[in-house]
């Protein structure tokens, strides 16, 4: 975790400092390399364009977080603890997470998969899977929504034959009842 708030600084630091707040600098590419350049030889390897481009997108995407968990500008950053007495960090999951999580531009979606996988303890593999999936639209166009976090969490569950073969359709827009069976014409007619 302490680098992913270490990577939330540096990319505070490239908005606040290097651009004075402007979403843009009017120099951003040679801005980039010479952070690239001062970082790498101040603190090594790991501080590449991309992953510098990363560090700015992270902050920007999630600057509001401090601001609502109290972080003032220009402080480090803090863990809050909770009324229960845990500590909680403002990010909980580790880099590699959040440079996926990056990629999903509906921050409701976002959000959702950042708690999922903090809550299930979704290694990075297990998060694209399930972001593949599509688990967070399925989950809000479902009406079994304890069936489909459980698939999720458990996966199919081969227990007849059939089951290795079954193809799930979406067809909540018939307005057919999920419980009755239906014939082949019925469905076209609907």
């Amino acid at each position: 975790l302490v680098q992913v708030h270490s990577n939330f600084e540096i990319g505070r630091h490239i908005i606040e400092q290097e651009q004075q707040g402007e979403q843009r600098a009017s120099y951003g590419k040679e801005l980039l390399s010479l952070l690239v350049d001062r970082l790498t030889a101040e603190f090594g390897k790991g501080y590449s364009r991309s992953n510098i481009a990363d560090m700015r997108r992270f902050y920007l995407t999630y600057q509001e977080r401090a601001r609502i968990k109290g972080m003032a500008n220009n402080t480090a950053f803090q863990i809050i603890q909770t009324a229960s007495g845990q500590s909680a960090a403002l990010f909980s999951l580790n880099w590699s997470h959040y440079v996926f999580l990056l990629g999903v531009k509906n921050p409701d979606e976002r959000d959702f998969y950042e708690i999922e996988a903090k809550n299930q303890n979704w290694t990075v593999r297990e998060l694209k899977r399930q972001f593949d999936s599509s688990l967070y639209e399925r989950l809000a166009l479902s009406r079994d929504k304890e069936g489909i976090r459980q698939l999720a969490q458990q996966g199919q569950i081969i227990s007849q034959p059939k089951d290795l073969f079954k193809e799930p359709l979406v067809l909540e827009f018939l307005g057919l009842s999920e419980q009755a069976r239906y014939s082949e014409s019925d469905l076209e007619t609907a």
